[in-house]
């Protein structure tokens, strides 16, 4: 049986021949030697299962999987049930990592306890400048926590939405049997962080910036699906309700119910503050997460939200009226 390697990178893979290259070329640059690049084809109908073979002739710490298109968060399961790093990796297609980003995640995990590895993002390209949201999003202050608490996940800006910037100990994904929802076809990345995060004690934040983040691709699948209001709103209510399910039924909610709450009323009321849709659909969504908060016996915690809580309570409740 192959020994596990220090990390796994895995790179979900669809149709990217005109950014693979970048981001395997980075891969094979990494200063750090015992490492495993888990490459999965997700039925791509273009050259890029020819470019990974390619790399795997050039180096054997490439491992190919070929296999039917089921989108991003299947091929990231299937890269998951194959890695046996002690710390996992992700990296998109059209991005690329620092030469160094192994090195030095395999550096900070052995310096202390933690279980989580967040760190910095280069955005490219510098030009068009991305949103402001992006930077804030993206740039993260060296920091330790030694405990779990919700402003960790709630507060720290670069906690989520974005898995490929993190680095998760192979120890706390097997105690929270951590997987991608396949179900998910936007927001997937949020819900594995929201399930994920609670479960952990440890977490590192660290400045050095090992990742470069391609903040616009034409013809992305997810920009195309962000476009489709309906679908967006439908998508994200489904998050909520999976993460409200998994944190009730590890005994989260009991703990921090009033901060989660506090997140689905932001997240989904400010969709339907910006949405462009009717007035009679901005109810539909505004009453399907009303259901939501009275399935879990949230509507007592109401009473106690923070003011930016309390705010968007009082707009869902005035959307749902049309």
């Amino acid at each position: 049986m192959k020994s596990p390697v220090k990390i796994s990178v895995i790179v979900p893979v669809y149709n990217v021949e005109d950014y693979l290259p970048f981001a395997l070329q980075s891969l094979m640059d990494q200063t750090l030697v015992d490492v495993e690049f888990i490459c999965v084809n997700d039925g791509s109908t273009d050259n890029s299962l020819e470019m990974l073979k390619e790399y795997a002739k050039k180096d054997e710490r490439f491992i190919i999987i070929d296999k039917k298109n089921g989108g991003v968060s299947s091929a990231r399961n299937e890269g998951l049930k194959r890695a046996s790093g002690r710390w996992i990796m992700f990296l998109d297609p059209d991005d690329y990592l620092d030469k160094k980003a192994c090195e030095r995640v395999w550096i900070e995990g052995e310096e202390g306890k933690t279980d989580i590895i967040n760190f910095g993002v280069e955005i490219v390209p510098h030009q068009p400048r991305a949103s402001a949201w992006h930077y804030y999003s993206l740039t993260v202050p060296t920091k330790r926590y030694y405990e779990f608490t919700p402003f960790v996940l709630f507060g720290e800006p670069s906690a989520k939405p974005f898995i490929w910037h993190q680095a998760y100990s192979r120890a706390l994904l097997n105690r929270a049997n951590a997987w991608f929802d396949e179900e998910l076809k936007l927001g997937e990345d949020q819900a594995f962080l929201m399930n994920l995060y609670p479960h952990a004690q440890y977490f590192s934040f660290i400045e050095d910036k090992l990742y470069s983040y391609r903040v616009i691709r034409k013809n992305s699948a997810m920009q195309v699906l962000r476009k489709d209001e309906n679908i967006k709103m439908k998508q994200h209510l489904s998050l909520v309700e999976k993460v409200f399910e998994h944190w009730k039924a590890n005994g989260f909610m009991e703990k921090y119910g009033k901060e989660l709450l506090e997140w689905a009323l932001e997240f989904i009321v400010y969709d339907i503050e910006e949405s462009e849709a009717d007035s009679d659909c901005k109810a539909a969504f505004a009453i399907r997460l009303n259901v939501i908060i009275e399935k879990y016996d949230l509507v007592p915690l109401t009473k106690g939200l923070g003011p930016n809580g309390a705010h968007y309570y009082k707009a869902l409740k005035s959307f749902m009226k049309g």
